[in-house]
């Protein structure tokens, strides 16, 4: 028994082996800079606050690993392992009693029990196929991805008990036990207990064995009946063992008081401000985010429907995940003809809850559907531990066709080489298009650190005592985490629009920050609070703002100059950091632009394209501004480099601006070639094919130009380049008696 016994212990380091060597260098372009920074300092991350993660992720703090970067990384890692290794043991328990009833255990001669490989090996497959699922693996590999990772744990926690209060000395403590997890559930993350709440009452109510499940059932249309089949439930736990259970479901929610003992003492970061029972309702209940999504209906459900499908077809990796979903099929079938109808149905309503609750429920905005996908990992969960039975069904009918003595060993090897099929292909994983969109699906997130260099070129860029204005998550989040963990140039303020609106925010921003105070009434819209911080103090402070889905009305009512990767609002204080090429060059030339480009395998994503962009639109508009002002040299560094940053739909207008860069530089050849290439990438403004016979007649080629002008003057019959264009190549043909250079 030796064997058996190692391996929960080779499962735990095998798998965090994985976990580790994939794992974030850094942190994701989500919430990860954010939860760092709250474990690392202790404050208030967003609703619904995440008071135990919080204290789970401090505690890793503590130990001697790296950056907080790792450390908190680290957390989500151990929570991801464990679950996998609650996992094999819920397996185990499940198909051990399927081979050898819990009436026979006893009494079964050893000569006639099965050999122990029938749910071992079952349940090691269903264990890895789990551990490397795409969700399980890829929130094991991020700070942010603690949090899914934890409530993952809780809930096989919770499962495993339900399993273990069917054996001997297991019923009254395991009911305790579970009424001190669920209540630390719901001090994590309860919309997601919530959901699974029909299958823990399930498992509870057919565990017991005072009422036989059967009459429970059938009690359930007899509304007296039911009541006293629930008295005698309740007898044979023991009233006490209720009030017991209460006191610890109570002492666990108790983590709550995290949130209001922390924000009374004015954290760095304090979302919501929960210290009155108001605001922590209100945090608790996700309350700020009333309203914020999309309106509930057919639509909204489509939609996230085809977001769980995008992963879930190749969530076990590639053609394997319907390997998988076939042999959770078999499974179920499986299972229900053994006699674990109770089992089965408890699984599916588990799966089936978490399912349709966040299908039903959620309603994210249009492009926001990305922020349901974490919470769809106990649905392959459940599809994992499925498959497992399937893999048990099949080894007990090899088992019976082939009983020698080889047969146990060979199907093992067979079964465990299919396990390693979701780590392999999810680790060799690659992008694909979909519907004319790539799906970023591998889990290797060791090369990312483009979150990280985001906000360590937006601090390089700013003037001394400058002020960032971030406009959401993607920008402000790596300025946190930099600022309050790292405390790199804390001098800095940096502040993201999308709070301005909140008081809890705002403010302790003008109470840290005085100069930035501003008289608020009743209109309290960015527009409104951050324009009158900058017209008040521009005289005192270097505003800027990103590039990242910058606000229409900042680049409409405050002009600015490109400063790198940030904007300068021209009417603030300059500090006397002139526009000019040499200081470009330097500012350029410290910036981190590492692994922009999506890696053949390796973690990519969406947000990292948007990142990439505003990099681009920085050279970009850095050229455009060089290029008025008269330094074509430095337009052409820029323009040169913005297209290997932009999105493909602006790479016309660059080459124009190419083109004219070239004309301001003499070299008409050079401006033929990226006038020509704006015209192939889809540009058809007269302007640029008036600018292209401009560069046509500078070479002294008139039939070429004559030619661009016509194709002009056809777009817009008053191009007023165009029609000068002519005028000159009519008086350089008299000049040449009427022959050009190609003649």
């Amino acid at each position: 028994m030796l064997l058996p016994s190692l391996i929960p212990a080779f499962l735990f380091f095998f798998t965090f082996l994985f976990y580790l060597r994939t794992h974030c260098a850094s942190f994701n372009i989500n919430d990860s800079g954010e939860t760092i920074m709250v474990c690392d300092q202790l404050t208030i991350s967003h609703s619904p606050g995440y008071p135990l993660h919080t204290l789970w992720g401090r505690v890793n703090c503590l130990l001697p690993l790296g950056q907080p970067m790792l450390r908190v990384t680290f957390s989500s890692m151990v929570t991801a392992t464990l679950s996998v290794v609650f996992v094999y043991w819920i397996l185990r328990m499940l198909l051990q009693r399927v081979f050898i009833p819990a009436d026979s255990m006893d009494s079964m001669p050893e000569d006639q029990r099965p050999g122990p490989w029938l749910w071992e090996i079952p349940s090691v497959f269903g264990a890895l196929v789990f551990a490397f699922s795409y969700q399980q693996w890829f929130q094991a590999c991020g700070a942010k991805g603690g949090i899914y990772t934890l409530n993952t744990l809780l809930t096989v926690a919770m499962l495993y008990l339900f399993f273990k209060m069917r054996e001997r000395s297991w019923f009254i403590k395991s009911f305790l036990l579970m009424g001190f997890l669920y209540g630390l559930s719901l001090a994590h993350h309860w919309p997601n207990q919530f959901v699974m709440a029909p299958a823990y009452l399930w498992f509870f109510f057919s565990s017991q064995k005072r009422v036989p499940f059967r009459a429970f059932l059938g009690s359930l249309l007899r509304p007296f009946d039911l009541w006293e089949k629930i008295r005698s439930i309740v007898s044979a736990f023991g009233s006490v063992n209720f009030v017991r259970v209460l006191t610890l479901g109570i002492i666990s929610l108790s983590v709550y008081l995290y949130l209001p003992l922390r924000a009374i003492q004015d954290p760095i970061i304090n979302w919501w401000d929960p210290r009155t029972l108001d605001r922590l309702w209100g945090t608790v209940i996700r309350k700020g985010y009333l309203g914020t999504g999309d309106v509930h209906g057919m639509a909204t459900y489509v939609r996230n429907l085809k977001r769980f499908w995008m992963h879930a077809e190749h969530q076990f990796g590639g053609g394997f995940t319907f390997v998988v979903y076939a042999l959770a099929i078999w499974g179920f079938i499986w299972l229900w003809n053994k006699k674990q109808q109770k089992d089965v149905l408890g699984l599916s309503i588990l799966g089936a809850g978490v399912f349709f609750g966040i299908i039903l429920f959620n309603n994210p905005l249009e492009g926001y559907q990305w922020t349901i996908d974490n919470f769809f990992t106990p649905v392959f969960l459940v599809v994992a531990m499925f498959a497992a039975a399937g893999i048990a069904g099949l080894c007990e009918a090899f088992s019976k066709k082939w009983p020698t003595y080889y047969a146990p060993l060979i199907i093992s090897a067979f079964c465990l080489s299919f396990a390693s099929m979701p780590l392999i292909l999810n680790y060799m994983a690659t992008d694909k298009v979909v519907d004319g969109q790539t799906v970023y699906q591998s889990v290797d997130q060791s090369r990312y650190v483009g979150s990280y260099d985001e906000g360590m070129n937006m601090l390089k860029t700013v003037n001394r005592d400058g002020v960032i204005i971030c406009n959401g998550d993607i920008d402000i989040l790596p300025l946190w985490y930099l600022q309050h963990v790292e405390d790199k140039r804390p001098e800095v303020v940096v502040f993201t629009m999308q709070l301005i609106p909140y008081d809890w925010f705002r403010e302790p921003l003008f109470k840290k920050f005085p100069f930035l105070k501003v008289p608020v009434g009743y209109d309290v819209r960015p527009e409104t609070v951050v324009q009158d911080m900058i017209n008040m103090h521009a005289q005192d402070r270097s505003f800027y703002f990103t590039n990242i889905f910058t606000a229409p009305w900042m680049q409409k009512d405050d002009p600015a100059i490109p400063e790198g990767f940030l904007w300068r609002i021209v009417k603030t204080k300059n500090l006397d950091y002139a526009f000019t090429s040499r200081r470009l060059n330097v500012l350029w030339a410290t910036y981190r632009l590492r692994d922009l480009e999506a890696p053949e395998r390796g973690y990519w994503d969406e947000y990292t394209d948007v990142m990439k962009d505003a990099y681009g639109i920085g050279y970009d508009f850095t050229g455009y501004f060089s290029l008025i002002n008269k330094m074509p040299d430095v337009a052409l560094w820029n323009f040169n480099n913005a297209l290997k940053y932009r999105q493909p739909q602006t790479q016309s207008r660059i080459y124009a601006m190419l083109g004219e860069t070239y004309m301001a530089l003499n070299r008409p050849q050079s401006a033929v070639n990226s006038f020509q290439m704006a015209i192939q990438k889809g540009a058809q403004d007269s302007h640029i094919f008036a600018r292209l016979g401009d560069a046509f007649s500078g070479m002294s080629d008139f039939s070429d130009a004559q030619s661009a002008y016509r194709t002009s003057l056809n777009i817009n019959p008053q191009d007023t380049v165009a029609l000068a264009g002519v005028s000159v190549i009519e008086k350089k043909q008299n000049a040449h008696g009427g022959k050009d250079k190609r003649s």
